[in-house]
C-alpha cells in the first residue's frame, strides 16, 4: 500500500514539475510574446499621401534608451496634434491614409513605431510599449513645444491598449479609442474560439484554449482596469463587422467609464478605419467649440 502511495506522490509531483516547466517555456522560451506580437510587419513603404505639408521621418529615444522612429506633420494654427497608435503586426506605414485625414483638416499627426516594429530598434513587452507612447508626448512637449492639453491620443486595437494605460496617468485633450478589446486574455480567448489564434500556436493548437486559460501571463494590456481612470474626453468606436475584436468589448469599455461616448458602426472592419473617421472629426472639433452656459 505505501509504495502504492508513493508512486501516486512521485506522478503527481512529475504532473506538478511538467507543468511548470510548460508554463515555463511559455513565458520565458518567448511564445508568449510570440503570440501578442506576431506577425511584426517591418517593411516600411514608401510615403504615397499627397498632402501640403511635409511627413517628416524622424528618430528619437524612449527614456530608456531605445531608439524609435516616428512619423510626424506639424499642426496649423495651433489646432491640436494627435498622437496615433497602430495594431498589432502593423507598421506605421500602413495607415498613412490617417495620415492625410487628418493633415489635411489642419491637424497635427504622429505616428509613432513601437520597439520592435518597422524601424524602430529593441524587442516588444506591454511597459514598453507604455514607455514608448510617453516618450513620444515628451517628444511633443520637449522639442515641439506641445503641451499634454493640446494633444490627443488615438489608439487603434493593441494601440487602443497602449493608449488607455498612458491616458489612465495623465490628463490629454482628448482619448480615442478604436476597435480595442478589454484584456489580451480575453481577447486571445476570443481569437482561440474563433480558430485564429490556433494557426499562430501552430503545434500546440491542440491546447490551445486550455493554455490560453491556465498560463500565467506576464503581459496583460488590462484596459478594462484602467479606462475608468481616463478624465479626458473619451470616444469609443468600433464596428459590428469586427470578427477580430468583438463589438462587445467596446461596449464593456464603455459601461467602465461613463463619461465615454461610443460610436457603433454598421460599416467597416477590424482592419480598415475609414467608417470611423466622420466620428473622429466630429468628436475633435466638438473639443474646439466653446461651452454655453445656461442662465
Amino acid at each position: 500500500m505505501k509504495k502504492r502511495y508513493g508512486k501516486i506522490i512521485i506522478a503527481a509531483l512529475g504532473l506538478i514539475t511538467g507543468f511548470h516547466v510548460f508554463m515555463c517555456s511559455i513565458l520565458f522560451g518567448g511564445i508568449e510574446t510570440k503570440l501578442i506580437y506576431y506577425p511584426m510587419d517591418t517593411e516600411i513603404k514608401n510615403i504615397w499621401i499627397n498632402i501640403d505639408k511635409k511627413v517628416e521621418n524622424m528618430y528619437f529615444y524612449s527614456r530608456d534608451g531605445i531608439k524609435l522612429n516616428g512619423w510626424y506633420v506639424k499642426a496649423e494654427h495651433k489646432k491640436p496634434t494627435i498622437i496615433y497608435c497602430h495594431g498589432q503586426g502593423e507598421n506605421i506605414s500602413l495607415w498613412q491614409n490617417v495620415i492625410k485625414f487628418l493633415a489635411d483638416k489642419g491637424y497635427g499627426i504622429f505616428l509613432v513605431e513601437y520597439r520592435g516594429h518597422g524601424k524602430s530598434s529593441g524587442k516588444p513587452f506591454e511597459s514598453g510599449l507604455y514607455i514608448d507612447l510617453e516618450s513620444s508626448v515628451n517628444y511633443l512637449k520637449t522639442n515641439e513645444k506641445i503641451s499634454e492639453n493640446n494633444i490627443i491620443l488615438w489608439g487603434r486595437s493593441l494601440g487602443g491598449a497602449v493608449v488607455t494605460d498612458v491616458a489612465s496617468r495623465n490628463d490629454f485633450k482628448a482619448i480615442i479609442l478604436e476597435s480595442s478589446f478589454t484584456n489580451i486574455r480575453d481577447e486571445a480567448l476570443h481569437l482561440t474560439a474563433t480558430g485564429v489564434l490556433e494557426n499562430k500556436l501552430g503545434f500546440w493548437r491542440n491546447v490551445s484554449s486550455l493554455s490560453v486559460k491556465i498560463m500565467p501571463m506576464t503581459q496583460k494590456f488590462e484596459s478594462d482596469k484602467k479606462i475608468h481612470k481616463i478624465k479626458s474626453p473619451l470616444l469609443i468606436g468600433h464596428s459590428i463587422h469586427d470578427t477580430t475584436v468583438p463589438v462587445e468589448m467596446s461596449y464593456q469599455l464603455k459601461t467602465l467609464n461613463n463619461s465615454a461616448k461610443l460610436f457603433i458602426s454598421d460599416r467597416g472592419s477590424h482592419h480598415e478605419s475609414e467608417w470611423f473617421f466622420p466620428e473622429v472629426i466630429k468628436f475633435i472639433e466638438s473639443l474646439e467649440k466653446p461651452v454655453i452656459e445656461s442662465l
